[in-house]
């Protein structure tokens, strides 16, 4: 038997082996909303939305990140998953997310935060206005995307029987509060946690719009 590489090695342990490369969800999202162009900050080692989305930007400053999307087998590892005819476009800046970088500012049609923290405030620039943000509440972030102007909340992912599906019928029904308490951007970032709500998704999908 071949022996894995660190690249193999890495993605199965954190990826592949816990059922959560996301490679349907990702097909959904370009399939609906024409997304060509990603950006993925707070990423670790997640590359497969570089199977489904030709060009892809992954931001992460943890040591493993680096040296995995820094491994010169990256890119042999990514053409044999991709499901696109293009030479896959990976950048990859091993750098704390917080710290914008220029020349992606306003480049990108869908920015993915999932499990990284407040994603939505930090990289906001990096989306085109219009372009989507696809996002977890397991930080608070989908929550502080909700309470903001610069977001507008257009759909909820939800997975049944193994299978995501993009839901934009009923919004009303999310980000309604457990509990009566004023929600600030503050109280989110104290928290460091979702809030409660009285229905939650898997994951919320924002557009930018200011």
């Amino acid at each position: 038997m071949q022996q894995l590489g660190f690249i193999e090695k890495l993605y199965k342990k954190y990826y592949s082996d816990r059922d959560y490369e996301q490679l349907d969800l990702f097909r959904l999202v370009k399939e609906k909303y024409g997304v060509t162009k990603i950006v993925y900050p707070g990423s670790f080692i997640h590359v497969s939305p570089a199977f489904i989305f030709t060009d892809a930007v992954f931001i992460d400053s943890d040591k493993n990140a680096k040296k995995f999307f820094n491994d010169d087998k990256l890119s042999e590892f990514v053409t044999k998953r991709k499901e696109h005819d293009e030479i896959p476009r990976i950048i990859f800046h091993g750098i704390d997310y917080n710290k914008i970088i220029p020349k992606l500012v306003g480049q990108f049609d869908l920015m993915i935060s999932q499990y990284a923290g407040f994603i939505s405030k930090a990289c906001k620039e990096y989306l085109k206005i219009g372009g989507i943000l696809l996002v977890n509440n397991s930080h608070g972030d989908a929550g502080l995307a909700s309470i903001g102007k610069d977001y507008k909340f257009i759909a909820v992912v939800n997975k049944t029987k193994g299978k995501y599906r993009i839901l934009e019928a009923s919004l009303w029904k999310y980000f309604i509060l457990k509990k009566k308490i004023i929600v600030t951007e503050e109280l989110i970032y104290n928290m460091g946690k979702g809030i409660g709500y009285t229905k939650t998704a898997p994951l919320y999908i924002f557009e930018r719009i200011s």
